[in-house]
């Protein structure tokens, strides 16, 4: 190491130190800070200490009084792992419409973006098209796809189902995006998007680089290994963006109503419509967890199945006409993002303005630039709000008459916007697979062990830091009857339509 490197390097370690104390002593209140982990002898916290503080939280009332009614201090969103620094992309989880709709959240962690004016543009142009998606302008398209995925389901028995609900969460939300349509699985852009995805979490991950930790070594000039990676990654990402955007303002899907095409229009910013993607990611999460539930807690598949039958009949799938109509259907959403939810802490809130939060009659400091984490683990899974907290049970959403309970508080607060596109995605592919099929356990032998697979729903049986989804496991996919078989194979025949018709093109044209 040269010597200008070398002082470089002490330079920065002195400001990195010098921050550390201005953190820890120069910024005290009267009131105190939330609690703090137990220290090291001699070092104390001096390990622990982070570039800026950080506050879970696990209670809902406490999410609810700090993130919704003091939203004017708390709505900002900082950017923290270094490779959205870098990259200025919005491509991140999430937990993501590619949270619930494919569960690469809700870990919804899609929020990781600057707080600026583009971001406030982009998110109202956002809310606007959840508005659309809850007026049901996409169920078309989302009935189509869950459709296609009984079909392969009914191929294979549910030989490849992991892959099939890849595919029809990814699906989804490309052909919404841009109108992409993967019928396959195979396509190489839905590979590509699906690589992206997964590559962008391992790289915001605490331990993909020092500078997700200690930001600090930024400062050191020159082609560092952590930007070049960034950089390099930034460049595959931008060169799949802008082939989907092209395929849908000028290939084969132009003049389609798609959300490209509707940022276009208003000459809005890309980072909400990037953000939306990462749905697809929570999505499929969320439907590999709803069949792990199917397969360790089966005892509530025939109350659905009966509630089902008695809605629909025998003599076609289910629809969203049908939804306001099954509420232990609905209870099982909510459960299945309850019980496992993909991201487990949520998305990260950064304050504005000094203040003070009280919390069992105590009060506590919240200083200006703090990041607050709603922890959704710890708030779906409260013991007080939640008996028996770890099993999967989608009553515990229904009153005595069997209605959805009135006044369930939700974390929505914790949610990227692109939630309600990914509950309807789950909500139409639970209702149809369980008319549809016996979901039971698979006789393979495990491969690693040679031994029958042992499912399991503990951490170990679940993959990743800021998004987590049950690792692969085999299931098998019975169909109930063989007139049911048939009837949603003639159905799908029925169903195959042109794209235009599940988006329709934009007015005049």
């Amino acid at each position: 190491m040269d010597e200008l490197q070398l002082q470089s390097v002490t330079v920065a370690a002195i400001a990195f130190l010098c921050g550390v104390y201005f953190l820890c002593f120069c910024t005290a209140s009267r009131a105190p800070r939330p609690p703090w982990p137990p220290g090291l002898p001699f070092l104390g916290n001096i390990l622990q200490v982070p570039v800026k503080h950080v506050f879970l939280i696990g209670d809902i009332r406490l999410a609810k009084e700090v993130l919704e009614k003091r939203s004017a201090k708390f709505s900002s969103r900082p950017t923290i792992p270094y490779v959205v620094r870098s990259l200025d992309f919005f491509f991140f989880v999430i937990h993501v419409a590619f949270s619930v709709t494919m569960s690469i959240q809700p870990r919804h962690i899609g929020d990781f973006y600057e707080q600026d004016e583009t971001h406030f543009i982009g998110r109202k142009l956002t809310v606007g098209l959840m508005a659309a998606v809850r007026a049901g302008e996409t169920g078309p398209l989302q009935q189509f796809e869950a459709l296609l995925n009984i079909t392969h389901l009914l191929d294979d028995r549910g030989k490849n189902w992991f892959n099939h609900m890849d595919r029809v969460s990814g699906s989804m939300v490309l052909t919404a995006a841009f109108g992409l349509h993967c019928p396959t699985g195979q396509e190489p852009d839905l590979k590509e998007v699906i690589a992206c995805v997964a590559e962008f979490v391992r790289l915001s991950t605490p331990s993909a680089s020092i500078m997700n930790v200690l930001p600090f070594p930024d400062i050191i000039p020159g082609p560092m290994p952590w930007r070049k990676q960034a950089q390099s990654y930034r460049k595959r990402e931008d060169a799949l963006y802008d082939k989907l955007v092209t395929h849908a303002l000028s290939g084969e899907a132009s003049g389609m109503n798609t959300w490209a095409a509707v940022f276009a229009r208003e000459d809005k910013p890309e980072g909400d419509q990037r953000r939306l993607m990462n749905q697809f990611a929570a999505t499929a999460h969320s439907m590999h967890t709803f069949i792990l539930a199917c397969i360790l807690y089966p005892e509530w598949i025939p109350r659905a199945q009966r509630e089902i039958d008695a809605i629909v009949g025998e003599d076609r799938l289910p629809s969203f006409k049908d939804r306001p109509h099954l509420p232990y259907v609905e209870a099982i959403v909510r459960e299945t993002l309850r019980w496992r939810p993909v991201a487990r802490f949520g998305v990260p809130h950064q304050s504005t303005a000094d203040d003070v939060v009280g919390y069992k009659g105590n009060e506590y400091f919240i200083p200006k630039a703090s990041i607050i984490f709603p922890v959704v683990w710890a708030i779906e899974h409260e013991p007080e709000r939640f008996g028996n907290h770890d099993l999967f049970q989608p009553e515990r959403f229904l009153d005595d008459t069997n209605n959805l309970k009135v006044g369930y508080e939700t974390t929505d607060i914790t949610v990227c916007p692109g939630i309600p596109f990914a509950e309807r995605a789950l909500w139409i592919n639970i209702a149809m697979m369980l008319w549809t099929f016996n979901i039971r356990k698979s006789d393979e032998l495990d491969l690693k062990t040679g031994l029958p697979f042992k499912y399991d729903d503990s951490d170990s049986a679940f993959s990743g830091e800021f998004t987590s989804g049950p690792l692969e496991f085999p299931a098998v996919f019975e169909p109930r009857s063989v007139q049911r078989a048939e009837v949603a194979r003639k159905e799908w025949a029925e169903c195959e339509k042109d794209l235009n018709v599940l988006l329709p093109r934009h007015k005049g044209q």
